[in-house]
């Protein structure tokens, strides 16, 4: 079975807020009003789900954390 990728970016519309989604969907799983909140809650997703994270900066690029 395929491991999960959880994606964090800022969100689309406005650009305010950092999201969390799966790879492939366009549902957002959650919002949250900073980067560093996002990842944690995502890395805490890869590890109970067994999936990856993939953290992209500002300009949308995939990016280390």
């Amino acid at each position: 079975m395929a491991k999960t990728i959880y994606h964090v970016s800022k969100r689309d519309n406005d650009g305010r807020e950092w999201k969390v989604f799966i790879q492939g969907s366009d549902k957002v799983i959650k919002l949250f009003q900073t980067q560093k909140e996002a990842l944690e809650y995502a890395k805490h997703l890869a590890l109970t789900k067994e999936g990856t994270v993939m953290l992209h900066g500002l300009d949308g690029k995939i990016r280390k954390y």
